[in-house]
């Protein structure tokens, strides 16, 4: 009976760790294995060494906002002004003319917004991996329009960010010409960040993910000798290579890093107005949030993974985390999408509301970027995935969806 006992335990134990390491390989398709067992380690060798510091430029100084020309924003409709399949980034390259618009894929076109005609102008197929939330993820152009940027995850899946010479509004070379400015190893597959943006400083502003899994099992997000899950602030060398400012926070570990505590930032932007920088991070199970930061406050904390929201999440808050001036729980959606203060002048009723979306949720809400604690109210619905907002030289808003290029309309 005995021997009998022992066979159906030894039994059930094959078949637990069966479904365990099947359950981790499931696991592992979607997000990567959960288990450290020294992979962020490993993802740190593949990053780039700290930049050498150079001298300024001075941190962006927030001015007056005079706020809302309107109580209420109007209600909003979208114009499908392009189609172009999973675009991820636009930019508008100084002048008329044509937009750079990138796919996940790995492509960038030159869309004509006028017609709605798209040119393949650089095919990065080749180099970049995809699927989840890996690809072609974020652009950039450089103030006075001279090289495009961009962030893309590689085919071993780590973050590069490269750019290429631009004239006539188009980037010059192919992939054999990128110049390569930071790698990021990326221990996991997802929470890749990816966006990319100049400040009013002229700086690059680099927005990185915490590498992903879940929970950020490593703490990587707090550490400041990591770049994983930071906004970082660098000066590219057009050669290869970043500088870090010595204007920088001292965070007494990587020169690179302006903020830490971000899970996954998916779009943030600079009020172009008042200069001040909004931040949409991605949650974990619960909440959704944005918070607007001041680019000249000295190390910013944006909380995760103490928080998440205004929710306590791992160990103690502290006293000096940036708590969000939005936040929704996943009722509402499950995957925020930064978008930008509205400057335009076709939309007057619209101008100094902060408008963002969430991926699941098919929304696009607003709050007053003089109040951005007020209740946000909802200007769109049943949009589908919105995956990204871009902004034109003149201020109007754009928002990329599977399908393409959308312009916002009053309805």
């Amino acid at each position: 009976m005995r021997r009998w006992l022992v066979r159906i335990l030894a039994g059930l134990l094959v078949v637990a760790v069966a479904v365990g390491l099947a359950f981790r390989e499931q696991v592992g398709h979607v997000y990567g294995y959960v288990f450290p067992g020294g992979i962020v380690d490993e993802a740190t060798d593949r990053t780039s060494g700290p930049a050498p510091t150079t001298e300024g430029p001075p941190l962006p100084r927030v001015e007056d906002d005079a706020g809302p020309t309107s109580d209420e924003p109007p209600a909003l409709s979208l114009r499908l002004l392009a189609e172009v399949e999973l675009p991820s980034a636009l930019v508008d390259p100084p002048g008329p003319g044509p937009v750079l618009v990138s796919t996940l894929e790995g492509l960038v076109h030159e869309v004509d917004l006028d017609d709605g005609t798209a040119d393949v102008v650089l095919d990065l197929r080749d180099r970049v991996s995809t699927g989840g939330e890996r690809g072609l993820l974020g652009m950039a152009l450089a103030p006075d329009g001279d090289r495009l940027y961009l962030d893309f995850t590689d085919t071993g899946g780590d973050t590069r960010i490269v750019s290429l010479p631009v004239e006539d509004g188009r980037p010059v070379g192919g992939p054999d010409d990128l110049v390569v400015h930071l790698e990021i190893g990326q221990p996991y597959r997802n929470h890749n960040g990816g966006h990319l943006a100049f400040g009013p400083d002229g700086a690059l502003w680099i927005g990185v993910g915490d590498g992903g899994s879940a929970n950020d099992p490593a703490g990587v997000s707090r550490d400041p000798a990591l770049l994983l899950g930071k906004m970082l602030r660098v000066v590219p060398d057009p050669a290869g290579g970043v500088l870090a400012p010595d204007t920088n926070p001292a965070w007494d570990g990587r020169p690179e890093v302006w903020a830490i505590g971000l899970r996954n930032p998916w779009r943030y932007s600079f009020d172009r107005e008042t200069n001040r920088l909004w931040i949409a991070d991605v949650g974990q199970n619960a909440v959704e949030e944005v918070s607007v930061v001041d680019p000249s406050a000295d190390r910013v904390d944006l909380g995760w993974d103490r928080l998440e929201g205004t929710r306590p999440f791992e160990g103690e808050p502290g006293p000096d985390l940036t708590d969000p001036v939005v936040e929704y729980t996943h009722d509402d959606g499950c995957s925020v999408t930064g978008g930008y203060v509205y400057r335009g002048e076709a939309i007057p009723a619209l101008y100094g509301w902060y408008l963002f979306g969430d991926y699941c949720g098919g929304w696009i809400r607003a709050v007053p970027a003089d109040r951005p604690d007020a209740e946000p109210r909802e200007l769109a619905a049943d949009l589908g995935p919105v995956i990204s907002f871009a902004e034109l030289g003149d201020g109007e808003v754009l928002v990329l969806t599977p399908e393409g290029i959308s312009a916002i309309e009053e309805r």
